[in-house]
């Protein structure tokens, strides 16, 4: 009889590993199965060390995977990470184990990225390494908060739906951000198409027709010439303003970065009309829709609320979240806790309180989730109307101030000429 080291996977979609005596390793390998685990790789211990039996490291064709790269947190890698993850729900909340289906999704996904990201957890996998270890070894595909999430359905051996409630996070706020983005597209083609009808005028038109206007003994008027004395200024002075901007901008990023810095920058960012607002209520609808989905994982509620903490982008928002989170580690309730920093607005944390109150914790969060959202999307349709209208403004302001100031100085030399 000789010993064998192996790797395999449970029932449960656990990792288990150990030594296990046989005389080959197909002996080794039926015992396993008969013990109800399914084995990921088996080597020999000792002198006679085998080959290590690996199943499905490498496609059917044997071909090397090949590598590709994706920048951290770019939303292509966010993208092709949720694309994964809803492959992979598919099969493990069919009842596969999350081993065996990254192990065929290695098989079967035909698109290089994809087939990266699987070839790279299946490895993981085949070492003994939990799902969550490995996606977070691929920063630019999942992110930190989609790993804690994943780590703490691992822990309570309820992974599928919470994949599903992963895929459901990472989608809506998807949305949110591709209805900023073409909100904020329409007003910023008008403004830059408005700003070149201007300079065209300015810098191509004008000069010709002052040139006119002098050859026929008129002048422009005052309108006219003050937007040439304007663009003139605007060429001596503009790249001493661009350069100051600069440099001011430089230092006002470094001062961000402090710590001190960072927090007070933060909170005027959040007092600024409208896009505070929108920041504010952003980090409020993610805070609360993954803090719903750690709730319906099992996991207690302080190990909750440290996971979420980390993944609050506004700095000062964050310290008031951390301030709170203490209060709760030392007994006071959520709602009080973020009541008192005002964290929240009041009727939000009514409902947190009831929710808390009744046992419904996980549905009060989420109620709270659909109101921030709800909110939000307001507030962006808010400032889309708001913005496109003073672009649209700003756009006929140029033009008609430009046009007026052309024909009235036209009409005026054709005037003197009639005389």
């Amino acid at each position: 009889m000789r010993e064998f080291k192996y790797v395999a996977i449970t029932q449960r979609g656990k990792s288990s590993s150990g030594l296990i005596s046989a005389k080959n390793t197909k002996e080794a390998k039926e015992k396993l199965v008969k013990d109800g685990l399914r084995p990921l790789k088996i080597s020999s211990v000792g002198k006679h060390k085998k080959s290590s039996s690996k199943s499905g490291l490498n496609d059917s064709s044997g071909e090397k995977q090949k590598s590709v790269s994706i920048a951290k947190g770019s939303q292509k890698g966010e993208r092709l990470g949720l694309e994964f993850l809803k492959r992979l729900h598919e099969l493990h909340g069919s009842g596969m184990p999350i081993a065996e289906s990254v192990k065929l999704l290695n098989l079967r996904l035909s698109d290089p990225y994809q087939k990266e990201i699987a070839a790279s957890l299946w490895k993981e996998l085949a070492e003994g390494r939990t799902l969550s270890r490995a996606m977070r070894l691929l920063p630019q595909y999942f992110s930190e908060s989609s790993t804690f999430v994943v780590e703490a359905g691992e822990a309570t051996g309820n992974l599928a739906p919470i994949l599903a409630k992963i895929i459901l996070h990472l989608e809506e706020k998807r949305d949110i951000r591709s209805k900023v983005l073409s909100s904020m597209a329409y007003p910023i083609f008008v403004g830059v198409v408005a700003l070149g009808v201007v300079l065209f005028f300015l810098f191509f038109l004008l000069p010709q027709i002052q040139e006119m206007l002098d050859s026929l003994g008129g002048e422009l008027n005052m309108m006219a010439k003050i937007l040439i004395n304007g663009s003139n200024l605007v060429l001596t002075i503009g790249p001493f303003v661009v350069v100051a901007m600069l440099v001011g901008g430089g230092a006002l990023y470094r001062w961000s970065k402090t710590e001190k810095g960072g927090v007070v920058f933060d909170q005027n960012l959040l007092r600024v009309p409208l896009f505070g607002e929108i920041i504010y209520l952003s980090e409020l609808f993610q805070l609360s829709s993954l803090l719903a989905t750690l709730i319906w994982s099992g996991i207690g509620l302080t190990e909750n609320l440290r996971l979420c903490e980390k993944t609050i982008r506004n700095r000062f928002l964050r310290n008031q979240f951390r301030s709170a989170r203490a209060l709760v580690n030392e007994g006071r309730s959520l709602p009080d806790s973020l009541r008192k920093f005002r964290f929240m607005p009041l009727m939000q944390l009514d409902v947190i309180e009831v929710g808390e109150k009744t046992g419904n914790l996980g549905n009060s969060m989420e109620d709270t989730s659909r109101s921030f959202k709800d909110q939000l999307t307001k507030k962006i349709k808010t400032m889309t109307t708001l913005v496109s209208g003073a672009a649209l403004g700003f756009a006929f302001s140029l033009v008609a101030l430009v046009a007026i100031s052309i024909v009235t100085s036209i009409f005026q030399v054709s005037k003197s000429i009639s005389y």
